[in-house]
C-alpha cells in the first residue's frame, strides 16, 4: 500500500467578523514578524485549514506582552494556532486564522500552495492507479504500481491519467497472455493496441510503465531491447543502424561481400541489425578496430580513403552497434575508443571501456593539449556544468576535466585521432 500526504479538512466554519475593524498597532510590531512568519510558514507547509502549534520565536518583552494580552494566557513555549485563531478573528483582524496573517502582512504563497495541490494530485493518481491493479491476477501488481510511482512516471498524471496508464499495460499484457509463443514487432503490435506505432518507443510514458511490468514478468533484465524480446516483442532490427568505413570483412557472406565492395568503391555504409544477426561479421584476428562517437570522423576516413576500419557509436551505441562490437570482439580485433571531451562523452568512453574497448586519446595528456591548441588558436570552447564522472583508463583525467571544465568535441581533434591512428595501424 503506497502512503503519501494526508487530504486536507473540510473548510473550517469560523464566521467572518461582522464589521472590518484596524489591526492594532501593537500586533504590527515589526517585533511579532517571526510568530506571524512561522504561523503562515506551517498554514502553508500543510494547508490552510490545518492548525497545531508552533514554537514561539525569541521575543522583546514589549511583544511577548503583546502576544500575552492577544492570546490571554502567558506566552508559553509553543504557540497554539488554534487559540491566536479565535483571538484573532474575536479582534476582527480576519475571517480566520489565513485571512488574519494576510491582513498582518504574511499573505500566503503561491508556491506553496502549487505543492500542496501536486502532493494532493499525486495522492490521488497513486490511489487511482492501486484501485486499477486492485483486480490483476498478478501477484506482482501492488510492487509493479509501487515501482512506477517511485519512478515518476504519474508526475504529470492525475487519477484519470493514472487509470488509462494502467489500463494501456493491462492490454498489452493481455495480449501477450494470447499470442505466446508467437513474436510480434513492437511497433506494430503499439499501432494494433493504441493507434499508434510509437506508443511502445522507448523514452514514452507508456512504454516505460510497460518494461516494468516486464520486468516483473520476465525477469531482471539489464537491457531493455533483450526484455522485450524475451517477452516475445521485437524491435525493429533496421532502425539505428551502424555507420562503418573500411571493415576487413573476410569470408563469402552476403553482407561481407557487400561490405567489400562498399570499401572498394570508398563508401562508408550502413549495417543494421537485421543483417547482422544473419551475418555475423569476421575479421583477422588482431585487426585494430577505431570506434568514435561522431559519424563526421567516419565520413572523414572514407573521404580520405583512409586503410584503416572505423565505426561510429553515433553518441549512446546502438543495439546493432553492440551487436557489431561484440562479433568484432568474438573475431578478436583490437578495439579502441574516441569520443568528445564533455560529461556525456566521457560517460560513453567508460561504458566502452567497461565492455572491453581500450580508449585512444581520451587521457588527461590529450586533452590538456587540446584545451592549449584552443586558447592558442582563439578558440572559444564551450564550458560544462556536470562533473565528467571516473575516467579508470586515466585517473587524471577526471580532475583535468573537472578543473578546466572546458568541452573539446571530437571534430576538433579529427586530423590527430585519424591521423595518429593510421599510423598505430601501419
Amino acid at each position: 500500500m503506497m502512503s503519501g500526504p494526508l487530504p486536507e479538512p473540510a473548510p473550517r466554519s469560523t464566521p467572518a467578523p461582522a464589521t472590518s475593524r484596524p489591526v492594532p498597532e501593537s500586533l504590527l510590531a515589526p517585533g511579532l514578524g517571526p510568530v506571524w512568519r512561522e504561523a503562515r510558514r506551517r498554514l502553508d507547509r500543510f494547508g490552510p485549514q490545518r492548525r497545531g502549534t508552533i514554537i514561539c520565536p525569541p521575543l522583546e518583552q514589549a511583544c511577548v506582552l503583546a502576544v500575552e494580552s492577544l492570546l490571554g494566557s502567558a506566552c508559553a513555549k509553543r504557540l497554539d494556532l488554534e487559540q491566536m485563531e479565535a483571538a484573532l478573528v474575536e479582534r476582527g483582524v480576519g475571517a480566520d486564522l489565513c485571512d488574519a496573517l494576510t491582513r498582518l502582512g504574511h499573505p500566503p504563497s503561491a508556491e506553496a500552495a502549487q505543492r500542496r495541490a501536486d502532493r494532493a494530485r499525486a495522492q490521488e493518481s497513486r490511489t487511482a492507479l492501486c484501485d486499477a491493479v486492485a483486480a490483476w491476477d498478478e501477484q506482482w501488481a501492488p510492487a509493479w504500481a509501487d515501482s512506477i510511482a517511485r519512478a515518476g512516471l504519474l508526475k504529470d498524471a492525475d487519477s484519470d491519467g493514472a487509470a488509462r496508464l494502467a489500463a494501456g499495460v493491462r492490454r498489452l499484457l493481455d495480449h501477450l497472455d494470447a499470442s505466446r509463443p508467437q513474436s510480434a514487432s513492437r511497433t506494430e503490435m503499439a499501432a494494433a493496441l493504441y493507434g499508434s506505432a510509437h506508443a511502445l518507443d522507448e523514452g514514452e510514458t507508456l512504454a516505460r510503465a510497460a518494461t516494468h511490468a516486464l520486468r516483473h514478468r520476465v525477469g531482471p533484465l539489464d537491457d531493455e531491447r533483450g526484455l522485450w524480446e524475451a517477452a516475445g516483442i521485437r524491435s525493429s532490427e533496421v532502425s539505428a543502424p551502424a555507420l562503418v568505413w573500411a571493415v576487413p570483412a573476410i569470408g563469402a557472406s552476403p553482407l561481407a561481400t557487400q561490405i567489400r565492395l562498399a570499401c572498394n568503391a570508398a563508401l562508408p555504409l550502413h549495417l543494421n541489425l537485421f543483417a547482422l544477426r544473419r551475418h555475423p561479421i569476421a575479421v583477422d584476428a588482431g585487426t585494430p578496430v577505431l570506434v568514435v562517437e561522431n559519424p563526421r570522423l567516419v565520413e572523414a576516413a572514407a573521404e580520405r580513403k583512409l586503410p584503416i576500419c572505423v565505426v561510429s557509436s553515433n553518441g549512446n551505441p546502438s543495439t546493432a552497434v553492440s551487436a557489431l562490437l561484440g562479433q568484432l570482439q568474438q573475431a578478436e580485433a583490437r578495439l579502441w575508443y574516441h569520443g568528445d571531451f564533455d560529461a556525456p562523452g566521457i560517460a560513453i568512453c567508460r561504458r566502452m571501456h567497461q565492455v572491453g574497448l581500450t580508449p585512444w586519446m581520451m587521457g588527461a595528456g590529450q586533452y590538456a593539449d587540446a584545451v592549449r591548441q584552443a586558447a592558442q588558436s582563439d578558440v572559444p570552447l564551450m564550458s560544462e556544468s556536470a562533473d565528467c564522472g571516473p575516467t579508470p583508463w586515466d585517473p587524471r583525467l577526471q580532475g583535468a576535466f573537472n578543473h578546466h571544465r572546458l568541452i573539446v568535441h571530437e571534430e576538433f581533434v579529427l586530423n590527430d585521432v585519424l591521423t595518429r591512428f593510421s599510423r598505430l595501424s601501419g
